[in-house]
C-alpha cells in the first residue's frame, strides 16, 4: 500500500521542520523572545517561559518521531498529533499578528525571517494537513519495503529543508524593488 511509504516520509518532513525550528530557537532565545513582542499575545513577564517551552515541545515532537522511527508505533501517533497541535496554534499566531498589521517577523527557524504573510498561513495548513493524515492513518499490516521506506524519508528530509528555507527562496526569486521614474 502506498500509505506505507508515505507515512515515513510525512514523518521525516515534520520532524525535519520542527528539529531545525527546535534549534534555530533554543540557539538563539533573545531573538525568538524579541520576535514574540510583537505579537502582544503574552504579558511580558511570560515571554521567557514561551521562549523555552516552545523550542521543547517541538523537541518533544522530534524525539516522538525518533521514537516512532525506532519501533515504538504509539509514538508516531504523539508526534504526529503533536505536530498537528503546535502547527494549530502557530497558524493563530500568525492570522492573529496578519489581523493586526505586519508589524511581526517569523522567526521560525531561529532567524529573523520576512514578515508574515499568507504564505506562512498556507505553510502551515499544508503540514497541518500532512500531520493530521499521518494521526488518522492505519498501521501498515506489515513492513513496507526498506528501499521504499529509504526513498520516502529521504524525500521527506528534502521537502522539510525546502520548508525551512521557504522563505529565502521566496526573496531569492521575487522581483526587485525597481526605482520609479519620475
Amino acid at each position: 500500500m502506498p500509505w506505507d511509504h508515505l507515512l515515513p516520509g510525512a514523518a521525516a518532513l515534520l520532524a525535519t521542520v520542527f528539529a531545525a525550528s527546535a534549534f534555530g530557537k533554543a540557539r538563539d532565545p533573545r531573538g525568538f523572545a524579541a520576535s514574540l513582542e510583537p505579537l502582544r499575545l503574552l504579558p511580558p513577564r511570560l515571554l521567557p517561559l514561551a521562549t523555552r517551552s516552545v523550542p521543547a515541545a517541538e523537541a518533544a515532537v522530534v524525539a516522538a518521531f525518533g521514537g516512532c522511527a525506532s519501533g515504538a508505533e504509539q509514538l508516531g501517533r504523539v508526534a504526529f498529533g503533536g505536530s498537528f497541535a503546535l502547527l494549530c496554534v502557530f497558524t493563530v499566531v500568525i492570522v492573529s499578528s496578519l489581523r493586526r498589521g505586519p508589524s511581526a517577523r517569523c522567526h521560525c527557524f531561529g532567524r529573523a525571517g520576512a514578515a508574515y504573510a499568507p504564505r506562512h498561513v498556507a505553510r502551515n495548513a499544508v503540514l497541518g494537513a500532512v500531520a493530521a493524515a499521518g494521526a488518522l492513518a492505519p498501521a501498515p499490516a506489515a513492513a513496507p519495503e526498506p528501499a521504499g521506506v529509504l526513498l520516502a524519508v529521504l524525500a521527506g528530509g528534502v521537502a522539510g529543508l525546502l520548508v525551512v528555507v521557504m522563505d529565502d527562496v521566496v526573496d531569492l526569486f521575487a522581483p526587485a524593488a525597481r526605482p520609479r521614474r519620475g
